[in-house]
């Protein structure tokens, strides 16, 4: 099943477009395996131990290189994001998409103030303050 593209009419005649739905939601496109076992192969559980900001980094820098005809990058993000996640991600993935809006910064700044380890957040004034 190939998917339609929706005509949006064009800003600059004084009409505004409504915005398209959620990236995520789309359908018709095909994962292939592969490429799920990919991201799969790097999984961010939600632990103390794992940094959130390397795991987001990794999993751009994958889809990075990635392409599917017809599929715009965020929407690949949004694909395949949730393939990155176990255990406490997941769960946590599960309850933030839905009050997410279509842009994929919005669910990354949600997915680092939700796993930015607080030993972090608590030390970052104290560099700031020492800093020389």
């Amino acid at each position: 099943m190939k998917p339609t593209l929706t005509s949006y009419p064009s800003a600059s005649k004084g009409e505004f477009p409504e915005r398209p739905p959620k990236p995520k939601c789309s359908f018709g496109y095909e994962l292939h395996h592969g490429l799920i076992a990919m991201v799969r192969a790097q999984p961010f559980s939600g632990h103390d131990n794992e940094n959130p900001c390397q795991h987001l980094h990794e999993f751009e820098e994958m889809c990075s290189c990635l392409s599917i005809s017809g599929m715009t990058h965020e929407t690949l993000r949004w694909k395949l994001f949730p393939f990155s996640l176990m255990e406490k991600g997941k769960q946590w993935y599960t309850h933030a998409v839905e009050s997410t809006n279509v842009e994929w910064d919005e669910l990354k700044d949600k997915f680092y103030l939700a796993f930015f380890p607080m030993s972090c957040i608590i030390s970052l004034p104290r560099a700031i303050l020492d800093f020389e």
